[in-house]
């Protein structure tokens, strides 16, 4: 609008009259009404702006997590809180970009027609005035030179302003496109099976969910399963023991032995290359880390996570029972810190890692699963603290799988799996092992 303002400004000059005064003041009338029509731009933008980034904070929260979020089950919670704040960022930009039409119209209005309508106005004052010389020509060269000075002047003006806009939006049409197109690609080749995984020396004959999954109550038995990562690195040719309910085991070895990959592989996270597995279906089995994962949300949903509270009550857990998960593993006190289990904080970074381990242990204590793998996460957590929840583990019926180099464990535990890490391993009763454990 400013450049055909200008435009006029000179054509006026050169036509003689007052008209530059009459588009300078259409030119400032405009510029309020849009200014202050425009006013909730700003606002609208912030919001935007507020609800992309706890979008993307959500996101990479759930890369960190990643593996805990699936070792807890946790994906369909997850995935509820994702599409939540999606879902609020998408209604923010269905508002926004509502409001930006209803601008774009009104500024093609005020800037392009309106502007066009007053710009043949001014034009057209010399025209009609008596006093001018172009008056007193031919009518078919006035017409003539009025279409000159406004309407192809204009018309190029939309012209060029059209091929800029087209080759802006087709330039980022294309970058979109190209990476939609590589995203689809990948997607149809991993569904369709067309991709080749890297194996290692020794492993080519191995083949991912080549053994045999088995889901029992009360029992986890590892029958020649050979304990491979999902590259192909063999860590330990075949693994064979079985654990009851009720036979509390101790699993120890230096690092890269493959104690994580042996929970992994239980958990369904990496994929079974041979020999037989059984285990408890996955919501019989449990696993803490020793980072544990707070979602985001009230204090009670971490200690029901996965659950929300509603399925939680649901469920028949009342609050009193939660409260009573706090006070055991000696977390009551938070109930009066943070305001009671409704209170909502960012839990990552309010809670110490011994709070947090322990508010992974009343959650533990919630789901009371058949069997629970722990995995350092009592490493922040005083020992008579940790034994006394040992002790309510065993008191109702938890078998534990535990990772730990702490000696008062040994007395909570009646086997052990030790994994020497070149490739072999013993699993025997805890007596036998005192020597070898340095008493």
């Amino acid at each position: 609008m400013l450049d055909i303002g200008i435009y006029v400004y000179k054509l006026s000059s050169t036509l003689g009259g007052g008209t530059p005064g009459l588009m300078l003041v259409y030119l400032v009338l405009s510029g309020m009404i849009l200014t202050y029509i425009r006013k909730p731009t700003a606002r609208l933008t912030a919001g935007e702006q507020k609800l992309e980034g706890e979008f993307r904070h959500i996101n990479s929260r759930l890369i960190t997590h990643s593996e805990e979020i699936a070792f807890y089950n946790g994906n369909t919670r997850e995935k509820a809180t994702l599409l939540a704040s999606y879902n609020k960022l998408l209604n923010h930009l269905m508002k926004f970009l509502r409001f930006k039409v209803s601008m774009g119209i009104i500024d093609n209005l005020v800037a392009k027609y309106f502007a066009s309508i007053v710009g043949f106005w001014v034009v057209s004052l010399p025209f009609l005035s008596e006093k001018h010389e172009l008056a007193t020509s031919e009518h078919g060269e006035r017409s003539r030179l009025y279409y000159t000075y406004g309407r192809m002047l204009v018309k190029l003006a939309e012209a060029i302003g059209r091929l800029v806009l087209a080759g802006r939006d087709l330039t980022r049409l294309a970058g979109f496109t190209a990476r939609v197109t590589q995203l689809r690609t990948v997607l149809a080749d991993l569904n369709n099976g067309n991709y080749q995984r890297t194996m290692v020396a020794g492993a080519e004959n191995l083949k991912p969910n080549g053994g045999k999954m088995i889901f029992k109550n009360n029992l986890i038995r590892f029958d020649r399963v050979p304990l491979v990562t999902p590259n192909g690195d063999v860590l330990i040719p075949e693994l064979t023991f079985e654990i009851k309910s009720g036979m509390n085991v101790l699993v120890c070895g230096p690092n890269g032995a493959g104690k994580s990959s042996l929970f992994r592989i239980l958990g369904e996270l990496w994929p079974l290359f041979g020999g037989e597995l059984t285990k408890p279906p996955r919501g019989k089995l449990f696993y803490i880390p020793q980072r544990p994962y707070m979602t985001l949300g009230s204090l009670r949903d971490q200690l029901t996570y996965p659950h929300s509270g509603a399925e939680a009550a649901r469920r028949g857990t009342t609050d009193e029972k939660l409260e009573e998960y706090l006070r055991r593993v000696q977390l009551g006190y938070l109930l009066d810190r943070e305001g009671g289990l409704d209170a909502v904080e960012d839990w990552l970074d309010v809670l110490s890692g011994g709070e947090k381990q322990r508010i992974a242990m009343a959650r533990l204590f919630y789901h009371q699963p058949q069997f629970a793998i722990l995995d350092e996460c009592t490493s922040a957590v005083s020992v008579d603290v940790e034994g006394s929840m040992y002790r309510y583990c065993r008191d109702v019926g938890i078998t534990l799988l535990t990772v730990s180099h702490r000696k008062s464990l040994w007395q909570h535990h009646e086997y052990v799996l030790q994994l020497d890490g070149r490739g072999g391993y013993t699993f025997s009763p805890m007596e036998s092992c005192t020597e070898q454990f340095g008493s």
